[in-house]
């Protein structure tokens, strides 16, 4: 699954096909049917393994972090290469399978944001708010061609932070 996560990063999801896959790993295409029953189930088993990757390895490395958790994911997230990223979301717009797992971890994405500012202690609708704030501003980084230097970054994951646990909005 990561050859067609790699394949999707680099050239969008024209490139999850059987045959343009089996020359990539040099394999036969009935190897590739030998492990898939069709590009369907190929197509299912990426958004698995981008769910992982997007989602499940993102919060089991922020709850292994001994510091504030959420400083550790808006750090993890905001200089996470985000190619993949666009390129699952570009196949979103086209695909039915690939909306719907967008759609659920993004709403994942957005619950486990939500819980680490109530466990900030902001109330549940400050947090609910600043969680989709929070997101949005991370989905628009995603489009943005201009990345900071290191030390704007540092400023910018402070005032992130600062901002979205500060107990008084105005």
């Amino acid at each position: 699954m990561n050859a067609g996560l790699k394949a999707l990063a680099k050239t969008g999801f024209t490139a999850l096909k059987a045959d343009t896959l089996s020359k990539a790993l040099g394999v036969s295409r009935g190897s590739f049917y030998w492990h898939f029953a069709d590009v369907g189930a190929f197509h299912a088993a990426v958004l698995l393994r981008w769910r992982e990757v997007a989602y499940e390895n993102v919060v089991r490395e922020v709850e292994d972090t001994p510091e504030n958790r959420l400083t550790a994911l808006l750090e993890r997230a905001f200089r996470a290469d985000v190619r993949l990223e666009r390129a699952v979301r570009s196949w979103a717009t086209v695909e039915p399978r690939a909306k719907v797992m967008v759609e659920a971890v993004d709403a994942r994405r957005l619950k486990y944001i939500r819980n680490l500012l109530a466990e900030a202690g902001l109330a549940s609708a400050q947090a609910s708010a600043r969680a989709r704030i929070l997101y949005w501003a991370y989905l628009g980084h995603g489009l943005s061609a201009n990345a900071p230097d290191p030390a704007e970054w540092r400023r910018i994951l402070d005032e992130f932070a600062r901002l979205a646990t500060a107990s008084k909005t105005g």
